[in-house]
Parts: structure tokens; sequence; C-alpha cells
């Protein structure tokens, strides 16, 4: 997907074919093997990316973010050589990694990778910031796009914040990454955090007295590493509360850990989800509330090690994040500011913690964690001259059985048409003996965006909703529905729900959107009985992965297609091939996810099975880089 100002994304690189092991090949080496293929078809990629350029080519210094997806988290110790030696370690792009599970990937395939580059912005890096216009040639000129970028004295094309050695502040990289790679001054890409600590590299424990598991200090930690990289940024730092969207990763130890607490309680094979959702959503609304505890200004200030700490109600810090406004303690503050004394622990939202994010669980992180955290945000910069905030939580109901069509069971993967009708047993009945369509698909979507049509993060979801007097299990087996139908309407809101609280409609179009990340439902998760795990040594938690997603990767591509030729007819987009220019996308297998925000406060089973989840990234660089440029030190907003 190439953009305005030369921001691309490249998408869903896979091996030509899944690499056949040899006899004495293993995993890791078959592994290796297909990120070569993939490095390959990358350089071409670059090479070709733009011919009209008077510079040279497009290489893999001007890569700013990378996605890794493994089948095992085991074969990154010897990628990562290959990969090392192709993106080089200095000024490295940003990163995240995570495992998916064997099998599926398309075509059993071991490795997919996607990233996001701007174009010129390695030799921006790399250049000592000073023009070259005047270049021998009786001051002729240079016509290109890194020249241009150069001139231009009010934003940096690119900045990038890469810690190399063992600091008190933030986690050093394992491998060759930055921690915070930062576009035209305005759009931070953090990479992937995990809950090390930043003096030791080992990840946080909690302590023997607190009764919290590994993974709740862990995602604590990460947010806490995540505000501190924030905080290390040029140009005024950052703030959790910037952030535009989010990924929240969960490892299947952080389950193991949930079913085993859930042991002493129920006694059923269905896996307890909404336990995990609902303590991770209190941790991560706790965390933007507060910044992590981490001081704006000062990467070496905090107000509290851990939300487990003694002190998790937001209401005892200040607008800094100060402990007891710095007072000794809460008495003392209460009673020399003012403050309020009524307490919000049970519930720690505000404005700040009012960022979507989206939570999923997949089989392995890196070095073994439970938990990570990776953002998008908005810089300081960016957020104090332009309006931050988000949209409200939109819901729509999506018919069923408006159509009869056979489908694949949803214990066996994603639901989808395969193409053979039959007549629909299960439609409800009515008062009169007749059927009618029931509304069993529930679209949930919500956006948080930086200016007017400059860049925003929507996140959607799609959930089964059974009819009443039907459990989710029958609901599942019994409704009918069409999949690219529902993709179709979920790319809808994501682009129409992206917008101010006063706009009348979106200022974004398809043409903004840069990439689209489906994540989809890819194997079926319980808890083993009492009684099972009595009689194994085996793990409390049972996983099977059931579904490659090859199905749905041709559904969205058939979706973003179609919406792309209508934007493209009504806007009389003409390209002299003939071609539809549609959005990048990637669809990511997982074991479950949640839309975690703060109008979604119920996260019990019976709220909907999640089957798909959708986050767009959509941004105008261009424009985004003009409204700062106008609208520095002034207050944000329209005249009437």
């Amino acid at each position: 997907r190439m953009m305005k100002g030369g921001l691309c994304h490249i998408s869903a690189l896979l091996s030509p074919i899944a690499h056949n092991q040899q006899q004495n090949d293993d995993e890791a080496e078959a592994a290796v093997q297909e990120f070569l293929s993939i490095k390959k078809m990358l350089q071409t990629i670059l090479l070709n990316l733009f011919p009209g350029d008077a510079s040279s080519s497009t290489s893999p210094q001007d890569v700013l973010y990378v996605h890794l997806y493994l089948s095992q988290i085991s074969h990154f110790a010897k990628i990562n050589q290959h990969y090392q030696q192709f993106f080089g370690t200095q000024l490295p792009p940003s990163r995240s990694c995570v495992a998916v599970g064997k099998g599926v990937l398309p075509g059993g395939r071991r490795v997919m990778m996607d990233c996001i580059l701007q174009r010129g912005s390695g030799g921006y890096l790399r250049s000592d910031g000073s023009s070259t216009s005047n270049n021998g040639d009786g001051g002729k000129e240079c016509d290109t796009f890194l020249e241009k970028a150069l001139q231009n004295k009010h934003h940096s094309l690119r900045k990038t914040l890469h810690v190399q050695s063992v600091s008190h502040w933030a986690p050093v990289c394992i491998g060759p990454y930055s921690q915070a790679n930062v576009l035209r001054s305005s759009l931070v890409f953090l990479a992937g955090m995990i809950g090390l600590i930043p003096q030791s590299m080992t990840l946080i424990q909690p302590a023997a007295s607190l009764d919290v598991s590994g993974w709740e200090v862990q995602l604590y930690q990460s947010w806490k590493n995540a505000a501190a990289v924030l905080d290390g940024l040029d140009d005024g730092g950052g703030m959790l509360e910037d952030c535009l969207g989010g990924l929240v990763y969960f490892s299947a130890g952080a389950l193991e850990s949930v079913a085993a607490s859930n042991h002493n309680e129920e006694d059923t094979n269905y896996f307890p989800w909404h336990k995990l959702w609902k303590t991770a959503q209190y941790i991560c609304n706790d965390a933007l509330a507060n910044n992590a505890g981490v001081l704006m200004g000062s990467v070496d200030g905090n107000a509290a090690d851990s939300p487990s700490a003694g002190n998790t109600d937001p209401s005892l810090y200040d607008e800094d994040g100060v402990l007891y406004g710095g007072y000794e303690d809460e008495e003392t503050w209460r009673e020399m500011s003012g403050a309020e004394t009524t307490s919000t622990a049970s519930s720690p939202t505000s404005e700040k913690s009012r960022v979507p994010l989206l939570m999923v669980c997949l089989p392995e992180l890196p070095a073994n964690a439970a938990a990570e955290v990776e953002l998008i945000c908005a810089s300081r910069r960016a957020a104090t001259c332009l309006n931050v905030d988000s949209g409200s939580l939109s819901r729509s109901l999506v018919s069923c059985g408006d159509r009869n069509q056979s489908t694949v069971p949803l214990d066996g993967g994603i639901l989808w048409d395969t193409g053979y009708d039959y007549a629909n047993p299960l439609a409800s009945i009515d008062g009169n003996g007749g059927t009618s369509s029931s509304s069993c698909i529930e679209i949930s979507s919500v956006a948080r965006y930086v200016g007017l049509g400059c860049a925003c993060v929507s996140t959607v979801m799609a959930s089964l909703k059974p009819s009443k007097g039907l459990s989710m299990e029958d609901a599942a087996n019994v409704f009918n529905f069409d999949l690219e139908d529902i993709l179709s309407k979920m790319i809808d809101k994501s682009i129409n729900n992206a917008k101010g609280k006063d706009e009348m409609s979106s200022l974004f179009t398809i043409g903004d959107v840069l990439n689209v990340r489906l994540y989809y439902k890819a194997a079926s998760v319980s808890q083993r009985t009492s009684s099972d795990h009595a009689s194994t040594t085996s793990s409390s938690v049972q996983i099977e992965m059931a579904d490659d997603g090859s199905m749905l990767r041709t559904q969205l591509h058939s979706a973003l297609r179609l919406k792309s030729k209508q934007y493209h007819d009504t806007a009389n987009v003409d390209r002299d091939d003939g071609s539809v220019d549609i959005p990048a996308y990637t669809v990511v297998p997982v074991l479950g996810m949640h839309l975690s925000h703060e109008e979604e406060t119920t996260t019990s089973p019976e709220t909907g099975m999640p089957l798909i989840a959708m986050q767009v990234t959509l941004a105008d660089s261009i424009r985004m880089e003009t409204e700062m440029w106008v609208r520095h030190n002034r207050k944000y907003q329209y005249d009437n």
C-alpha cells in the first residue's frame, strides 16, 4: 500500500511455498529457509517501489516497523541472525515478534512478515541534517524525495529511539530493533514491550506476599516500559494518554494461570476468558490513568512500582501522575489540596484511559513472557497542538438466516460460505408459526484519532450473539451468515466511526487506510476438569489449532477490493492499468480476543463469543504535518 508522502505498508510476506524438511533439517532451519525467501521478495519489492526517484533505490534502512509472526518462538534465534544482516544493527526498525502456533499460517508455513516503511527515511536518519541542493552541478537543485525532506526544518521525516546498553529506565533491545520510531514528528510506532526489569533484563515476578499472578505484574511492567520509552523521545517526550490504539498480547502461560485459579471455583471444560479480560482491562485502565507511574519529563521517576503495591486507586495521583500530589500521605494531600475523598478504585477509568485496546491471546511470546504491549501513539508535539480523543463505542447487529447456505462448524475454525444451499432448519419461529431472521452477529467498533482527518486507529469486533434460550455452542453450529458481508460492514464501521464527536461524517476514506490487521479465532481452547487434570501431567489448558485462515484471507481481499473499486469509481480515480489499489492487509490467527474500552465493561461469557477482530490504521501524513505546522502553539478548534 503506497500512501501520500511516501508512507508504505508491505503486508503478509510469505515464502512462495512451505519449506519441505530434509532428513537432517529441523523445524528452525526450515523456518530460516522461509525467511530467506521472504527476504529476497522484500529486496525485489524495495528495488522497484519508487522507480521514478532520482535517488538510490529504497532500501531496508527505510523500514521503520516490522511485524514478525512465527509458528514457534524457538525459531527466532536462528532467524534473527539473518534478520540482523538484512536490516542492520544501527538505527534499525522497531519490531514486534510473536508465535501464532503450528499449522495456522497459510499452507503450513512457519514465518510471515509485514513492514511499514517511509520513503527516504533511511538516508534521512544517516544524513547530517544539511541540505545538498548545491550538488556541484552549477547549483542545480537535486530533485529527490530525500532532498526535499532535508529542506523541511519544521518536521523530522523520521527519528528513532534505540537503547543499546543496559539502563535503569528502559529495557535494552533483544536483537536489532529500535524501541520507537517517530514518523514526521507526529506518529510514534512503539516496539512490542514485555515485562522486563530494565536493570536486570529479567521478567518481573510478583512478591511472595502478594496474591497476584506473574502475568499481571508483567502486564503492568510492560506498560511502565512503554511509558518510559515514550518519555525518552525527543520533542517533549510522550505519554500513554497520547496512544491512538494498541494491542495487548497474552501467552498460553497466562491462560494456564487463569485456568489454575479457576479450578478452585468451577469444574467445567469452558475456559473462563472473562476472568482474563476483566483483570487485564483493570490493569490497563490503571496504567493509562496514571501513565504507569512514570513521571512526565523524567524517565527515572515513578509513582508506584506496580498496581499491586497497595496504591491502585488513580484518584491517589495528581494530574502529573505523582502519588499523593507529592505529599507524604493521602490525608495531608486531601487537606492541603481540597481533593475529593471519594475513591474510584473499583473502576479506574478517566479521559486518559479511554484508549481502545485489542487484547489477543497467542501460544508464545518472546523470552517466555506472559504479556506484551504494542502501541501507536501521537507524539507529544502533535498531541499538544491537535486534539486526541476517542469516539463512542458503536454497536450494530447483522441478521443471520437471510440466505440459506452451508457452513463450516465454528469449533473447526471460522465460519464461511462453502457455496452449497440448504433449507435453514434453525431460523427462529415467529408468533404465527412462520420463520423470521434472528440477529446473531454484533459488530462493536470504536476509533481514537488525532486531529481531524489526520490519523486514526479503529478497532472493530464481530461477536456471535445467541438468541434467547439458545446456548452458545448450539448457536455456533446452527446460525448461517455471510462472512464477506460482515467483513464489508466492519470495514465501513472502521472508516465511518473515525470522526470527531461534532463531525457529521468522517474525513477519511478507504484511500486513507494504511493497513488492515484482521484477527480470527484459529483454535478451540478449553480447560481440563479437576478429574482430567489429576490423571495427567499435561497442562490445565487444552489447545487445538484448527484453521489456517486461507478462505478468510480470500473473503477479506474480496471485500477490500469491492470497497476500493466503489471509492475509485465515485472519486473518479483513474489508473492507467485499470487496477484497483486496495489497502494492505494481514490476517493473524489467535486463540482468543477481546475489545477493551471503558464503555465495554461487561466481560461475562453470556455477552457473546468473539469471532473476528479488525484493527485499521488510517493516516494522511501530509495533512497531519500541515495541521501541526498551522496550529503549533494554537488551540485546536475550527471556527463555527
